[in-house]
């Protein structure tokens, strides 16, 4: 499977990490805002949505929130990301995040499949995703080599430590 990925740029600093969605069930589709949240282990859907595409329930299941537990439907969408990144099958919950001005709620279900990367270079967020994950991210080690490689002296000559 060759690799899929997008960036998500903003122009200043963010604290929400949005991108659209397409939402797709059986060939209806509707395009929404969706909200990219590492603190959710599922993926979520509004009940707006669910209502906009008729999707018909798969069952109920009972979901933590921040607000507590509930129980909520379940349905099987595709999600089409962007840059044509296709996720088939996923069994997403409907919720209230409709009052939250989103459509879908992606949780970790969908970022676990690949590499999910934050900056905030320059004063300007930025987050990136890929499937399949390609490397491990390791800021650790990267600071450690470039210490490892030391100063740069003259024309781009390093004098090692």
């Amino acid at each position: 499977m060759s690799a899929k990925a997008f960036v998500s740029e903003y122009n200043g600093l963010s604290n929400k990490l949005n991108t659209d969605v397409i939402v797709d069930y059986k060939g209806t589709t509707d395009t929404v805002i969706a909200l990219w949240d590492t603190g959710a282990t599922r993926t979520c859907i509004s009940k707006e949505v669910a209502a906009t595409l008729n999707l018909v329930p798969l069952g109920i299941q009972k979901i933590h929130t921040p607000s507590g537990e509930s129980h909520a439907n379940t349905y099987q969408v595709d999600l089409l990301l962007p840059n044509n990144l296709i996720v088939k099958d996923v069994v997403v919950c409907d919720s209230e995040i409709g009052a939250q001005n989103i459509g879908v709620l992606i949780g970790m279900d969908i970022i676990c499949l690949g590499d999910f990367a934050v900056s905030n270079y320059k004063g300007k967020t930025a987050f990136t995703f890929r499937t399949p994950s390609q490397k491990l991210t390791d800021y650790v080690a990267e600071l450690r080599f470039k210490i490892a490689l030391g100063k740069k002296h003259g024309k781009g000559k390093r004098k090692r430590k």
